[in-house]
């Protein structure tokens, strides 16, 4: 891949952050996307969701949900990853689901995990994921699931008081069986994608976790949902060789194997990974993304085929941004 050029636009109002990315049913095949807003008055993140054109992004598809939890005083909350019924038809025609985290007044400081299924309008039903404490070990602190396909939701939690203990867990949404990734110090999961179809067991995950040397690579690894097995993560890094960060933040299919979004040292990413006939996964071939403003940061957060978004600073805030890489 020599110099392949990249197209920035902006998507979104201003201040209103972009996180996840799946593909929707209708018209001009629409997008789902997941991300948070600030209202004037709370100065809060808020959930925020997205269903239509990719670009230009229409505020009418603007999707404004409060989780809604008997007896709990919601004060905060951000939506990381959406599904729809393309995907998953169990869903419904018409309907999403998505999860993220939120705080609540009774609940302390702390982040609680969430999911939301149902209609666009509301009237779906709210879950609460937590990891328990009897499988983490000890007082959970946050829980923060990422992203969701399937029937599985992907993130990560840590302990109370445990600077350090930070891991990534598996929730089955059916069997309401959560399991975590023992594959190294600091593992997280960011992203999670069905392979073979709605009905297959077959899922790939992509995050990252502390290496030797200090060095913290991403990885993809293979999971099965019927089975609970666990592959072993292959690690992967920026350039394909020794640095000090490479974090995977999202994944999708593409071609015989998948793209992905990543944080570097060099800052946001976008990946090609081909998957073996043997399973294993083959060199990446890396594509920086840099700052479309030339401002202090930019984020790689998900991705769509060869389409990455995240955010980037601009005048005092941010501004969210897909960046489109032509192969």
């Amino acid at each position: 891949m020599t110099n392949p050029q990249i197209t920035y636009n902006n998507i979104f109002a201003a201040d209103y952050a972009v996180t996840g990315i799946r593909r929707d049913r209708g018209k001009d095949a629409p997008v789902l996307i997941s991300g948070s807003y600030e209202t004037d008055s709370s100065k809060q993140p808020q959930g925020l969701l997205y269903r239509g054109p990719f670009y230009p992004t229409d505020s009418s598809g603007y999707i404004f949900l409060a989780p809604n939890f008997p007896g709990q005083t919601v004060t905060t909350s951000i939506f990381y990853g959406p599904n729809t019924s393309l995907f998953n038809p169990e869903i419904g025609e018409g309907n999403l689901r998505a999860v993220g985290s939120y705080k609540y007044s009774e609940g302390g400081h702390g982040d609680h995990g969430m999911m939301y299924q149902g209609s666009p309008e509301g009237s779906g039903t709210w879950t609460q994921i937590n990891v328990p404490e009897s499988l983490a070990g000890g007082t959970v602190a946050n829980t923060i699931p990422h992203s969701t396909m399937g029937d599985i939701v992907v993130g990560n939690y840590d302990l109370a008081g445990k600077p350090g203990s930070g891991n990534a867990f598996i929730y089955n949404i059916k069997t309401g069986v959560y399991q975590v990734l023992n594959i190294g110090p600091l593992a997280t999961a960011y992203g999670i994608w069905q392979n073979g179809g709605a009905a297959s067991s077959s899922y790939t995950i992509a995050g990252g976790y502390k290496s030797k040397g200090d060095l913290n690579v991403g990885f993809l690894l293979d999971y099965d949902a019927i089975k609970g097995s666990i592959g072993a993560p292959t690690p992967l890094s920026y350039k394909n060789k020794p640095g000090l960060i490479t974090h995977f933040e999202g994944i999708t299919l593409f071609g015989s194997g998948y793209s992905l979004a990543a944080t570097t040292d060099d800052g946001a990413a976008f990946a090609i990974v081909e998957k073996n006939p043997d399973g294993s996964y083959g060199e990446p071939l890396w594509v920086p993304i840099p700052n479309p403003a030339g401002t202090k940061l930019n984020t790689a957060n998900s991705v769509l085929d060869n389409s990455l978004i995240g955010i980037y600073t601009s005048n005092g805030g941010i501004q969210s941004y897909v960046a489109t890489i032509s192969l």
